[in-house]
C-alpha cells in the first residue's frame, strides 16, 4: 500500500511523470517519444499570478521598460489623486499605499525589500516599472498580498498604460479577490491590446467562476476553444465548472479530450468512472463543491438519497433538461409508478430545442417504465440509448439484461450481465480510491485492465500512468525504467488515437444486441 498524503489526493498524471525527470537524462530516443501532444504545455496553478504574467511577457514585445507618463492614465488605477509623498487612503482595511510594512521581524527569505517613495534629499534614481513589476511578482510569490499591492499601484503611477503592469495591477487586485475592478481592468486592456486577449479571457474566466458569474465565466472559456482547441487549462477549468453543476454529460467530453492529450489528473480520471454522479469520497472535496439545483442533486445521486434528489428537483418551478432527466430517474429508483406516468408523458412534449432525449437519465427511466408495462422490447431500446450516451452506467446495463432475458434473449442478457459486472468493479475501485488515501498497486493494475477490457484504452493507459508514478514515488521502480516506460504509454496512446481506438464501437457497447431484431 502507499501512502498518499491529502495535499497530493488531486495529483496530475503528467506532473507525476515529470517529478522524477530531474534525475533522468534525456536521451535522443525519449526526445522523439516526447514530441507532438506531450510538448511542454502552459499549466494552470493555484498561484497563477506568475505564470499569467510571464504568459503576457511573451504575448507582448518589451513592456515595463517603456516609461510612459501621460498626463490621465489610460486604465482605472486603485488610487486616488494623491501624489508621491502625499499619504495615500488607499481601500478600507488595507493599509496606504506609501506605508511600510507592519513587521518587518517577520520577513522570510523570500522576502521582497520594500521600495520606498524617493526623497527630496535622496540623490538616487526613483525604481523603474520593470524592477517594480519584477519585486511585486516576486511579493505575490513570497504570499506578501500587501507589498504587492503597493509596487503595482507605484508601477502604475510610472506606466499607467504599460500592458503588463495594467496586467499585474489587475492580477494583485484579483489575489484581494476586487473580482470586479479586476476584470474590468483587463477587459479595457483587450480591447487596445490585442496581443493579451486570450491570457485576459483565461483569466477573466476564473475570476468569474470565483465571483459566481458562472454562465459568463462558461462563455468565456468556449470563445478560448474557439481559438486554441487544445488548450488543457481550458478543459480542465471548464470541465471542473460543469462537474460542480452537476452537468456531467458536458464535463465528460472535456475530461475525455484531456485523455487524449494525455494530460489529465487522477481526480479527474475518476469522474470518468462514474459519469452520472460522483463519488462520495469526492463529494466531500471542496473542489467538487457543487453549485445550482442540479449540482447538488448529483451529489445527493451519490449518497443514493434518491428522495432528496426527488424533493430537491421538484422544488424548482423552473428545471433544465438535464435536471428534469434526473427527476425521471428519481421516479424510476423510488418505484413511483403515477408520478413516472406523469413525467413520461411530458418527456416526450417538444422544449423549444432543449430535449431530454440527450440525457441518459431521461432513457434510463424511459426503459423502467416500459419494463413496468411489459414492453421490454422499447425498455431494451430505451436501456441501449442510455448506455450509448453513458457506458459506465452499469445499472442500465443490468437492467437490459433483465428485459433481454424476459425476450428469451439469453445469449445478449448473460452478455450484458457480464458487461454490468465489470463496470460494477471499476465503479468500485474508484470510489473506494475517493474514500481512502492510501493506492492499492494490485488494485490499480486491476483497473487498467477492466479499462482495456471496456475498449476505453485512453483511461486505461492514464490509470497506468498514475499506477507508475506511484511506484516511483515509493522507489519500487527505477528511474531510467519509470522513463522508459512512461515513454511506451505515451507512445500506445498515439497509437490509439490514430487508428481512432479511443473509443469502444457502438456494436460493443451494447453488447452485441441486435435491436432491429427486437422490434
Amino acid at each position: 500500500m502507499i501512502r498518499l498524503y491529502p495535499s497530493n489526493r488531486r495529483r496530475t498524471f503528467q506532473l507525476c511523470r515529470k517529478a522524477i525527470r530531474p534525475t533522468i537524462k534525456e536521451t535522443p530516443e525519449s526526445k522523439n517519444t516526447n514530441s507532438g501532444n506531450d510538448r511542454l504545455r502552459l499549466r494552470h496553478h493555484h498561484t497563477i499570478v506568475v505564470s499569467a504574467c510571464l504568459l503576457l511577457s511573451v504575448a507582448v514585445g518589451g513592456g515595463c521598460g517603456n516609461k510612459q507618463t501621460p498626463s490621465e492614465p489610460a486604465h482605472p488605477r486603485p488610487t486616488d489623486a494623491a501624489g508621491p509623498g502625499v499619504p495615500d487612503p488607499g481601500v478600507p482595511g488595507e493599509p496606504p499605499a506609501n506605508a511600510s510594512p507592519s513587521s518587518p521581524t517577520q520577513a522570510t527569505p523570500q522576502s521582497v525589500e520594500p521600495i520606498a517613495e524617493p526623497s527630496a534629499t535622496d540623490s538616487s534614481p526613483p525604481p523603474d516599472p520593470a524592477t517594480l513589476h519584477n519585486q511585486a511578482m516576486l511579493a505575490l510569490q513570497a504570499g506578501q498580498d500587501d507589498q504587492a499591492f503597493q509596487l503595482a499601484r507605484q508601477a502604475m503611477r510610472l506606466a499607467p498604460e504599460d500592458p503588463q503592469v495594467v496586467f499585474l495591477m489587475a492580477m494583485v487586485l484579483g489575489n484581494r479577490k476586487r473580482y470586479p475592478e479586476a476584470i474590468a481592468m483587463l477587459d479595457e486592456l483587450a480591447t487596445t491590446t490585442a496581443e493579451v486577449r486570450l491570457p485576459v479571457l483565461g483569466q477573466t474566466a476564473e475570476w468569474m467562476v470565483r465571483f459566481g458569474q458562472y454562465s459568463q465565466a462558461e462563455k468565456r472559456y468556449r470563445r478560448l476553444l474557439e481559438q486554441v482547441p487544445d488548450a488543457v487549462m481550458v478543459h480542465r477549468n471548464l470541465s471542473q465548472l460543469m462537474l460542480r453543476q452537476g452537468r456531467r454529460i458536458e464535463a465528460a467530453e472535456h475530461l475525455i479530450t484531456l485523455c487524449s492529450l494525455g494530460d489529465i489528473r487522477e481526480d479527474e480520471l475518476r469522474s470518468l468512472l462514474s459519469i452520472a454522479h460522483p463519488f462520495p469520497g469526492d463529494a466531500a472535496e471542496d473542489s467538487f463543491d457543487p453549485i445550482g439545483m442540479l449540482g447538488r442533486a448529483r451529489v445527493d445521486v451519490s449518497r443514493d438519497q434518491w428522495a432528496s434528489v426527488r424533493s430537491r428537483l421538484e422544488a424548482s418551478p423552473v428545471r433544465s433538461a438535464e435536471a428534469d432527466a434526473l427527476l425521471g430517474r428519481a421516479y424510476a429508483q423510488l418505484n413511483d409508478g403515477e408520478a413516472l406516468d406523469a413525467w413520461i408523458d411530458r418527456s416526450w412534449i417538444d422544449r423549444s430545442g432543449e430535449s431530454v432525449d440527450r440525457y441518459p437519465d431521461a432513457w434510463l427511466a424511459r426503459g423502467v417504465w416500459a419494463a413496468l408495462h411489459g414492453d421490454h422490447a422499447a425498455a431494451v431500446g430505451s436501456l441501449a440509448e442510455c448506455v450509448l450516451r453513458d457506458q459506465t452506467d452499469h445499472q442500465a446495463y443490468a437492467l437490459m439484461s433483465q428485459s433481454l432475458r424476459a425476450l428469451g434473449a439469453v445469449d445478449e442478457a448473460e452478455a450484458t450481465s457480464r458487461r454490468a459486472e465489470t463496470i460494477r468493479k471499476t465503479d468500485t475501485i474508484g470510489a473506494a480510491m475517493a474514500a481512502e488515501e492510501t493506492r492499492d498497486a494490485a488494485a490499480l493494475a486491476q483497473l487498467a485492465e477492466l479499462l482495456q477490457q471496456l475498449r476505453r484504452p485512453l483511461e486505461a493507459l492514464a490509470w497506468r500512468g498514475v499506477q507508475l508514478a506511484y511506484a516511483g514515488e515509493a522507489g519500487a521502480i527505477a528511474t531510467a525504467d519509470a522513463q522508459r516506460r512512461f515513454n511506451e504509454i505515451a507512445q500506445q496512446r498515439r497509437q490509439s488515437l490514430q487508428a481512432d481506438r479511443g473509443q469502444a464501437s457502438r456494436q460493443f457497447v451494447l453488447c452485441g444486441v441486435d435491436l432491429d431484431a427486437l422490434d
